[in-house]
């Protein structure tokens, strides 16, 4: 890929009234490639919003540590290698599934679900910004985490998602 490309977006309630967050990206590598990515402590410091301490297994506590501040605790709830791999983070849940396209590149989906169902929006702008600068980093090319996007994007969702 040759430009970020924009991810594909929605929300739905669950039959239990909770939020389901669906951020859908193409990548031109295969999920071999976003897997270590997604798994390894050296390359997650590169582009994921805080440095990781884990082992990609079931059951595995996970550790998230922000600069200055206590870490945040969390626990791997499935994995299958390469094509899934699903934690909770605190009172989220991030589930990434990997799946192979025919030019042999990735479709990402990221489900997200929020611990707080009014931060949705706001946590859709944030990931579409992180995994977009994740695509940037594969790309070799400059981070495209424009600041300046945040508002944008945050008011696109707020839109998107209004009920």
């Amino acid at each position: 890929m040759t430009e970020t490309v924009e991810p594909i977006v929605s929300k739905t309630t669950t039959d239990d009234g909770g939020i389901v967050l669906r951020l859908e990206f193409q990548f031109a590598f295969p999920p071999t490639v976003l897997w270590k990515h997604l798994t390894d402590a050296a390359r997650l410091k590169y582009w994921f919003p805080c440095e990781m301490e884990f082992e990609p297994r079931k059951d595995a506590e996970i550790l998230f540590r922000y600069a200055d501040q206590k870490p945040l605790r969390g626990v791997v709830l499935e994995v299958e290698r390469p094509s899934l791999l699903a934690y909770d983070w605190e009172k989220d849940t991030l589930r990434w599934e990997l799946t192979r396209t025919a030019d042999n590149g990735t479709q990402l989906v990221l489900l997200l679900t929020p611990g707080s169902p009014r931060h949705s929006a706001t946590m859709a702008a944030g990931w579409h910004l992180t995994i977009a600068g994740f695509n940037d980093f594969l790309n070799k090319r400059n981070l495209g985490q424009d600041p300046a996007l945040w508002d944008v994007y945050v008011e696109r969702y707020r839109g998107q998602f209004a009920d």
